[in-house]
């Protein structure tokens, strides 16, 4: 007979990729990208059209900064 208030080990979580893991590379992914677009614009010279990704890379890179800060004591 099964017992329903019987405290066991909870079920094994299973393997795959996490929030965490997925938005880490979305957050590298708009750095490199925007890096990239950004210096090949400039280079051209559309400037004006280079800072729309100059603002991505940045504020992906700020993301990066800010989540290893905060994950830091957590690891």
């Amino acid at each position: 007979m099964n017992d329903q208030y019987r405290i066991t080990e909870p079920p094994p979580q299973q393997g795959g990729v996490g929030h965490f893991t997925i938005m880490t590379v979305a957050l590298w992914i708009g750095v490199v990208a925007g890096f990239v677009l950004n210096t090949g614009l400039q280079a051209v010279g559309l400037h004006f059209a280079a800072i729309p990704f100059g603002a991505i890379a940045l504020g992906c890179g700020i993301a990066l900064i800010v989540r290893a800060v905060k994950t830091r004591n957590r690891r």
